[in-house]
C-alpha cells in the first residue's frame, strides 16, 4: 500500500521522511521510551536513518505495518510515531518525552483507530505494553481498549524474549468509546 495522510482537528499523520531522521533519534534518547519499547539501545543516529528510510517504506510497501508521524502540520516537525502493525494485529505508538501529557497521543490513536477499522476484515485490534507502562495503559483505555489482564506480550523483546506487559482490545463495536478507568486496575 501506498502511504495515506490522516488528519485529526490538531494533527496530521503522514508516513516519517528523511526529514524526521533527528526527531526520531533525539525522541529515542529517552531513558523511558527505551525501557518501555524495542528501539535498540544504545540508541544511534544509523538506526534513525534505517528506520525512516528502510523499515517505513519496506512496511508500507509489503503491508506488514503502516507506520505514520504525528505532527500539529503536513510540514511541521516530529512529535511521535503511531502505527498499526497488522500482522500482529495491533496498533504501536511513542511520543517525544516533551509533548507527553496533552492528549496528543490519545488523538492520534483515535483517529488511526477510525482508518483501520474502515477496512472490513478488521474487526478486532490488541494494545500491549511493558508492564509499568502507565502513559501507554492511559492512552489505550482513552482510545477505547478493554483491559484484558497481564501476560506475555507477543512482540519480541531486545534480549529476544517475549516481555511481561499488560494487555487490551478494541472490538470494532466498541471504537468510539472510552473504557471506564475503573476496568484498568493499573490505571486506579
Amino acid at each position: 500500500m501506498r502511504p495515506v495522510t490522516l488528519r485529526t482537528e490538531r494533527f496530521v499523520l503522514s508516513a516519517p521522511r528523511q526529514a524526521d531522521v533527528p526527531a526520531v533519534f533525539a525522541a529515542c534518547q529517552d531513558a523511558e521510551l527505551q525501557r518501555y519499547t524495542t528501539v535498540p539501545v544504545p540508541y544511534s543516529a544509523d538506526d534513525a536513518a534505517s528506520f525512516v528510510a528502510e523499515f517505513v517504506p519496506q512496511a508500507w510497501n509489503n503491508g506488514t505495518e503502516y507506520v505514520f508521524g504525528v505532527r500539529t502540520d503536513v510540514d511541521a516537525p516530529l512529535l511521535g510515531v503511531v502505527s498499526w502493525q497488522r500482522e500482529r494485529h495491533a496498533v504501536g505508538y511513542w511520543l517525544d518525552s516533551q509533548h507527553r501529557g496533552r492528549g496528543i497521543m490519545t488523538e492520534a490513536v483515535r483517529r488511526l483507530l477510525d482508518w483501520i477499522f474502515t477496512h472490513d476484515d478488521v474487526d478486532l485490534l490488541h494494545w500491549e505494553c511493558h508492564t509499568g507502562n502507565v502513559g501507554s495503559a492511559i492512552v489505550a483505555q482513552r482510545a477505547g481498549f478493554r483491559w484484558k489482564g497481564e501476560g506475555l506480550c507477543s512482540v519480541v523483546d531486545r534480549d529476544g524474549g517475549h516481555p511481561w506487559g499488560w494487555l487490551g482490545e478494541l472490538h470494532r463495536s466498541d471504537l468510539g468509546t472510552v473504557q471506564p478507568r475503573e476496568e484498568w486496575p493499573v490505571l486506579a
